[in-house]
């Protein structure tokens, strides 16, 4: 389901939950554990999929419908716990991006500080659309990341947009090719840890704390 893979002193954490690394509530408890339970001379963490053409389609519907008020209530408030705690990792943290990036998968993402996409996967929030809410934190996320007008526009019509329209609009910082979107975040993350650790931890901290200006 999830398992984490040492490359020197940077972390992959790998989602592996065919078909589609739906978050239900084993999947979201081992995410939290793998990012908690990271090495301690880990200076970046990547985290990736090794299913196809899949990041990560997000929360589990089927359990939504089925469950009741108080069960949806827990299920968000451990999605938000997951979600935060990457605010609280002291290494930066990349998402390598090569496939479908969807409700709570796009929701991961933003979590993280960096995101490498291939150019035609697809990112969306379509919670609207499915009459639920994004409740991870990816409203208040994706505001900050492109303001206020992109945002809205993808909150409220549920759109995906392509990796390259992620990039123009700073959604996604980097694009990749089809099959080398893991190497090249590993390969960003590997020189992020050559540098000085301290400096790296405190513009990570510094820069998790700033409130963007935007319209």
């Amino acid at each position: 389901m999830i398992r984490v893979e040492q490359h020197g002193d940077v972390a992959e954490i790998v989602m592996d939950a065919p078909p589609v690394n739906a978050f239900d509530r084993p999947f979201l408890q081992r995410l939290g554990e793998a990012l908690g339970g990271v090495p301690d001379r880990t200076r970046a963490v990547v985290v990736s999929s090794a299913v196809p053409r899949i990041f990560a389609a997000g929360g589990d519907i089927p359990y939504m419908a089925r469950a009741d008020l108080d069960d949806q209530m827990s299920y968000v408030e451990l999605c938000q716990e997951v979600y935060g705690a990457f605010d609280h990792v002291a290494v930066p943290t990349i998402a390598a991006v090569d496939g479908a990036c969807l409700g709570g998968g796009l929701e991961l993402a933003l979590s993280c500080d960096i995101r490498v996409v291939a150019p035609a996967v697809r990112l969306g929030l379509p919670e609207a659309t499915l009459g639920i809410l994004a409740g991870g934190g990816a409203i208040h996320r994706i505001v900050r990341a492109i303001g206020q007008a992109p945002a809205r526009d993808m909150l409220l019509t549920g759109r995906r947009i392509t990796g390259t329209e992620a990039v123009d609009i700073g959604l996604a910082s980097r694009l990749a090719e089809p099959g080398t979107v893991t190497a090249a975040a590993l390969a960003l993350a590997a020189g992020i840890a050559a540098a000085d650790p301290a400096a790296v931890e405190a513009v990570t901290r510094a820069a998790r704390a700033v409130l963007p200006v935007g319209p």
